[in-house]
């Protein structure tokens, strides 16, 4: 498992130079918002500087890196088009079915051999965090995503 916000300090690396690609700047899930598709890297090439890179065609090392295991000349066809509407799901509110607001996710984790993901760390305000610290919640089969916040189901909190 990694947290979102470990994942974008990550570098990825070529497979074959082992030199760097870029810098991982953002994700773009999956239709349903349940798993990542794409890492979005940032290189520093000035014309096209950020590439989806499909997230099924990495690997992590130990050394905080991120191996890229295709060829680099896919990378050339990719467009900045796939990375426009992306949805970023921190500080997106969580509220119960029946619409109670029970917080806001503050990190995301992930499961790194497939890009799942697998709950979120939620924030229910500063106070809450320094008495008690921050929640975990896990993401359930019957949790919805949705575009203005995501809903969990009642007897979970119950």
């Amino acid at each position: 498992m990694i947290r979102y916000k470990q994942l974008l300090t990550l570098n990825l690396i070529d497979k074959e130079t082992k030199e760097p690609i870029g810098k991982i700047l953002d994700v773009i899930y999956s239709d349903n918002f349940k798993k990542i598709d794409y890492l979005i890297v940032k290189n520093d090439n000035l014309i096209k500087n950020k590439i989806p890179i499909p997230y099924k065609h990495v690997d992590f090392l130990d050394n905080n890196q991120v191996l890229y295991l295709e060829n680099m000349d896919a990378l050339r066809d990719k467009s900045n088009e796939e990375v426009k509407g992306k949805i970023n799901l921190l500080d997106k509110e969580i509220r119960l079915e029946n619409g109670e607001c029970i917080g806001y996710i503050k990190d995301i984790v992930i499961n790194k051999e497939d890009g799942t993901i697998g709950g979120f760390i939620i924030t229910e305000g500063l106070i809450e965090d320094i008495l008690k610290g921050r929640n975990y919640i896990p993401l359930l089969k019957n949790t919805r995503i949705e575009k203005e916040c995501i809903y969990i189901p009642y007897k979970f909190i119950v």
